[in-house]
């Protein structure tokens, strides 16, 4: 009987504490009453389960190839002609897609798929498609070149190097890519007095599309060192990392400014472009000027160039001194965001494109980033970091979106698209 009664008054005092708990989260909501000391104890009682709904989403979070879309995004879509380009997403974390769309109405013209054996994160980056629907790849820093047919079969693959952020085809056919050694430690020394500096070197590589066989392969601190140039890794930001190379151009043709056969090598690390001729293993020119963390280096015309200007640091920090009490007293910088250089090699200047269309729209981009020349003065831009694909023409805003992924609210991160033509 004893025990019944101790059960019975404890149900009856749980009810009430209870009841007691609910009224007072009842008023708080509301913000009627106030408890005192017992406010915040309450609020965190009945925020408990939508604090651990958060913290499940948490720990089922997309890997970083997808991206937020921001709630009030506006895409904008005035194009009057087709804009073929080759994109890479994820579908899951162990399966790629490669695809030929069509900007203007969405579009897809031909889809390769292709199977993820490594990190849910990893990605393709800057595919190449050939004249037979067939399709030439890399998962960057993790595998080997690969060359795939129209139906996703494999026809050949290379080991030997592993290929980083862009792939470019000669005048020849032959591919020019960025790559490194096949394993994860340094490549590179120097001595700074009596400290031994390890470092990842990079190498440029061509390879033949018809076998995956490489044709050249040289790494990049024996271009600096065979030039006199080594002085550059110490202008680097980033010791482990000084010259991360983001693009391999190949001349096309011979001008009065260059020969085929040259390739323009830019370096994100070290902020310039070298004019490097593999014919002589002579640098004829070292690009660098008002631009920092650059890619993806273009042929405007027989003697410019264009390229990405990220305008950023070359190591990202959040850190920053706190602000003054007298803001008066600030030497001030404009608004900074990324932007297009022209490089005339007939004179060495130097001429910035679209600075207040970037400005304007916020168009910025720490890493990568690309462009590609659609006409006089019409370009796509790919502001990767965001993962937004920009179509600018006379200065005009004429396209702006992002991929939708199969996952609601969220958007594909892109990978250096390729402009089809």
């Amino acid at each position: 009987m004893k025990k019944l009664l101790v059960t019975f008054s404890l149900i009856v005092i749980s009810l009430f504490v209870l009841s007691l708990f609910g009224w007072m989260a009842s008023h708080l909501t509301r913000g009627d009453k106030d408890f005192g000391f017992l406010n915040e104890p309450v609020k965190a009682m009945y925020e408990f389960p939508n604090m651990f709904a958060q913290s499940v989403e948490e720990v089922k979070s997309l890997p970083k190839t997808f991206i937020k879309t921001p709630a009030n995004f506006k895409p904008v879509n005035k194009l009057d002609e087709d804009i073929w380009v080759l994109s890479a997403y994820s579908d899951t974390s162990d399966s790629r897609s490669v695809v030929l769309m069509n900007l203007r109405n969405d579009s897809i013209m031909h889809k390769w798929i292709i199977e993820n054996p490594y990190r849910e994160q990893t990605r393709i980056m800057h595919p190449l498609m050939l004249e037979d629907t067939s399709l030439i790849f890399s998962f960057a820093n993790a595998s080997g070149l690969i060359r795939i047919d129209k139906n996703s079969n494999v026809i050949w693959k290379n080991n030997e190097i592993f290929p980083h952020h862009s792939l470019n085809q000669d005048a020849d056919g032959n591919l020019w890519i960025c790559s490194q050694e096949p394993f994860y430690y340094a490549t590179g020394l120097y001595r700074l007095n009596e400290k031994s500096v390890f470092y990842l070197d990079n190498h440029i590589t061509k390879i033949d599309p018809v076998n995956g066989k490489i044709l050249y392969h040289k790494s990049y601190t024996e271009i600096l060192k065979d030039n006199n140039l080594t002085n550059y890794l110490f202008k680097s930001p980033k010791v482990k990392d000084p010259i991360h190379i983001n693009d391999v151009e190949p001349a096309p043709k011979t001008t009065a400014f260059y020969e085929k056969g040259d390739v323009f090598i830019s370096s994100r690390s070290l902020s310039i472009i070298l004019h490097y001729r593999p014919s002589t293993g002579k640098v004829i020119r070292v690009i660098e000027g008002p631009f920092a963390v650059q890619h993806d280096v273009d042929f405007l015309n027989d003697s410019s160039l264009m390229f990405f200007n990220n305008n950023s640091w070359g190591l990202w920090t959040y850190a920053t001194m706190s602000p003054p009490p007298d803001s008066s007293r600030l030497a001030m910088v404009d608004n900074v965001a990324s932007n297009i250089v022209r490089y005339d090699l007939w004179n060495d200047s130097i001429s910035f494109y679209l600075v207040d269309v970037f400005r304007d729209n916020h168009i910025y981009t720490h890493t990568e980033g690309i462009i590609e020349i659609l006409g006089p003065e019409k370009v796509l831009v790919e502001e990767q970091n965001p993962g937004i694909v920009w179509v600018i023409d006379k200065g005009e805003v004429v396209y702006k979106n992002v991929f939708a992924s199969q996952h609601e609210g969220y958007h594909h991160l892109t990978n250096w698209l390729r402009i089809v033509k």
